[in-house]
């Protein structure tokens, strides 16, 4: 018979489980107990203080009406002070203020008659020192006129004879035409090109021909509209010069001294001013400067700027024309800068290339710099620059010798014309303007010392943004070139 052994431990391993399932259930019922008195604790202390807080609430409204109360009786008592004090104030600042209405009308009101009285004798002064002074002058013409009458004799006698002619219309007006012409074609050159020699001697045709034609005008008398205030104004100058002489000028005698006065200024002046001209005036080939400067320049040439040539070592400028300078820029078609100035430089030293060059000199410049015409082969140099848009054209006496060029360069869109442009003038006047702002006391010319050289800078040279001014080195600010040039600096 087969025996089986029944399983040994099974009844121990079910007490083992039930115990420990005994014992967690007990572990839950703690915690959830635990639970229970934690809520019940924290809902008792809520409670607790929601009861304290009632409590302050209630406390901290009765204090906070007290003080309300307190603050607004405290409030009520100082605008009442305020009030009064404010008023008090208003009464007597209205007081003062009427008082000191009050006297500063009377000093005006006593003011007035002395301010009055002062004006008065300031104004009877005034006119006795003008009358003095008028009489002064009258009296020194006069003086000049004795002096000067035996040469106005003399002039007179020249040129009466002539005088009935020239007083002849059909004479006259191309005579006047002819002064018209050469003074205002000087006036207008002299700001572009300087005191040339073609300009001096244009002022001086004129003058002499406008003189001619004051004495034919004047020679049956003087105009009454003329005469008539000179008259009234000696007569014044009489009356109140009793003082220095026993009677007063006439209006004839007035009229002369001044009319021999203003021609002789005006012969003097002229004089001068050929004088000053002489030592660049070639006449009849023969050179008539202490230097002996030549009247034509041949051979190779570079550019120096973009109007100036380099012949032999001489440098000059080509006349009726004016190129960006150095260091300029313009604007172009999209309104970006670019270097014009060093552009014409460019040009000028591409269209001269290798070739030969003939320069005609026409004088100088204001800075003593040789004007002058010159080809290249039969090309005008000058006019292929403006031509080609890098140059503009300077005016004449009254048109410009390539302002047709320029203009048709304008249309044309080319070079400079591309964009925007300041002529030299403009853009040196804007480079100033720039710079002096900037400056000591609005001095921007900028001296330096430079390997024992003593140079200045304008504001639109080569190098002038990057150049500093160290005054320990010797180096200063100038307002003007002729004060750099009489500190012992030169141009750059």
């Amino acid at each position: 018979m087969f025996w089986r052994k029944r399983k040994d431990g099974f009844e121990w391993r079910e007490y083992v489980r039930t115990t420990i399932l005994v014992r967690r259930r007990n572990r839950r019922d703690r915690v959830e107990q635990a639970a229970k008195a934690a809520v019940g604790g924290i809902k008792d202390a809520g409670e607790r203080g929601a009861a304290a807080g009632v409590v302050g609430a209630q406390v901290l409204g009765r204090g906070a009406k007290v003080l309300g109360e307190r603050g607004a009786a405290a409030g009520v008592i100082g605008a009442q002070a305020l009030g009064r004090g404010a008023k008090a104030m208003g009464q007597q600042g209205i007081a003062a203020s009427k008082a000191g209405l009050h006297a500063a009308g009377s000093g005006v009101r006593a003011g007035i008659p002395a301010a009055w009285e002062l004006l008065k004798s300031l104004a009877a002064t005034i006119q006795t020192a003008l009358a003095i002074v008028w009489t002064l002058i009258v009296l020194g013409f006069e003086r000049l006129g004795r002096m000067l009458a035996p040469v106005v004799a003399a002039l007179w006698r020249l040129i009466e004879p002539i005088l009935p002619k020239v007083r002849k219309p059909t004479v006259a007006f191309p005579l006047a035409a002819i002064a018209f012409v050469a003074l205002a074609g000087s006036f207008r050159r002299i700001p572009v090109n300087g005191w040339s020699s073609t300009v001096i001697i244009a002022l001086v045709i004129g003058t002499l021909i406008t003189l001619l034609l004051i004495a034919a005008w004047l020679a049956n008398g003087v105009p009454a509209w003329i005469a008539s205030p000179l008259r009234a104004a000696g007569g014044g100058a009489a009356r109140v010069g009793g003082a220095l002489r026993q009677a007063g000028p006439s209006s004839a005698s007035i009229f002369r001294g001044l009319t021999v006065a203003l021609v002789a200024a005006i012969v003097v002046g002229g004089g001068w001013l050929l004088w000053r001209a002489l030592p660049s005036v070639s006449i009849g080939g023969l050179d008539t400067t202490t230097a002996s400067l030549a009247s034509s320049l041949k051979g190779r040439a570079s550019a120096v700027t973009g109007d100036t040539l380099r012949i032999d070592r001489t440098n000059v400028r080509l006349s009726g024309i004016e190129a960006p300078i150095p260091g300029q820029t313009c604007t172009d078609a999209r309104n970006r800068p670019w270097a014009c100035g060093a552009a014409a430089e460019k040009e000028l030293s591409r269209f001269l290339g290798r070739a030969q060059i003939n320069c005609e000199i026409d004088g100088e410049d204001g800075d003593g710099v040789r004007l002058a015409t010159c080809l290249k082969g039969d090309t005008d140099v000058a006019s292929e620059l403006v031509r080609r848009g890098y140059a503009f054209a300077q005016s004449g006496f009254f048109f410009s010798s390539y302002g047709s060029m320029e203009d048709e360069a304008r249309n044309a869109k080319a070079g400079i014309w591309a964009g925007e442009a300041a002529r030299p003038e403009d853009y040196r006047d804007q480079k100033w303007n720039e710079a002096s702002e900037s400056a000591p006391d609005g001095c921007p010319i900028k001296g330096n010392v430079s390997r024992g050289k003593r140079i200045y800078l304008l504001p639109w040279s080569r190098g002038y943004d990057r150049a500093k001014v160290i005054e320990s080195l010797g180096e200063r600010w100038f307002c003007s070139e002729a004060e750099a040039r009489a500190a012992g600096f030169t141009s750059s």
